[in-house]
């Protein structure tokens, strides 16, 4: 396991030679925790969620994921122009890229996710209530010729995940990337909202 993280590490570093500016230092300080296997303390008892703001929905997995988050009875919001610090949610998640195999898929997770999805992390992580939970999910390619790329990536990804999170004094929730949509968006509300916190809606009917 340890040779692993080392091994991942080693390539996310040197990947993150093409970053500059804040994302080049959100990325390291972030790695720096990684490589040293910090571990984000959980919250013994987490906030209930009740509302999430989520990054993205109208790709195929944020679609998804609003649609089942509203059924259990959560509110679903995304980031505008209008939203300030004073606005508070239990959670938010942040809709990672979805890659597609090849090189295209690789400029695709950069460019979204390190460039976009970690600026959007760190500022949105100011709008979520102390105790909630801060969560990234992915869906799409996983195995193909450039798969040792996308898991260093995501490497740097969960690690800045976990520093934020730990800033922000919430808990990290990691959904490994998968290429089914569907099985990533039920991991996802299973995490967010356990059965015992979802709320049931009833339809009444009057005649």
């Amino acid at each position: 396991m340890s040779d692993g993280i080392e091994a991942g590490a080693g390539l996310a570093w040197r990947l993150l030679a093409t970053l500059e500016g804040g994302s080049l230092l959100l990325a390291t300080s972030a790695l720096v925790a990684y490589t040293a296997r910090a571990r984000v303390k959980k919250h013994k008892r987490r906030r209930p969620v009740h509302s999430v703001l989520m990054t993205n929905t109208t790709n195929a997995l944020g679609q998804e994921v609003k649609q089942r988050l509203e059924a259990c009875g959560c509110v679903v919001c995304v980031p505008s122009g209008a939203t300030s610090v004073s606005d508070k949610y239990d959670a938010l998640l942040v809709v990672g890229a979805e890659t597609t195999a090849g090189l295209k898929g690789i400029a695709s997770l950069v460019s979204e996710d390190v460039y976009d999805n970690l600026k959007l992390l760190e500022t949105l992580s100011l709008l979520i209530h102390r105790g909630g939970c801060i969560a990234w999910a992915s869906a799409g390619a996983v195995n193909d010729t450039y798969s040792d790329a996308t898991r260093a990536f995501d490497a740097v990804l969960r690690a800045s995940l976990k520093h934020v999170a730990k800033v922000a004094r919430c808990e990290a929730i990691w959904i490994e990337r998968g290429e089914s949509v569907g099985l990533v968006a039920d991991r996802v509300t299973a995490a967010l909202v356990p059965c015992d916190n979802r709320i049931t809606r009833s339809t009444f009917s009057i005649r």
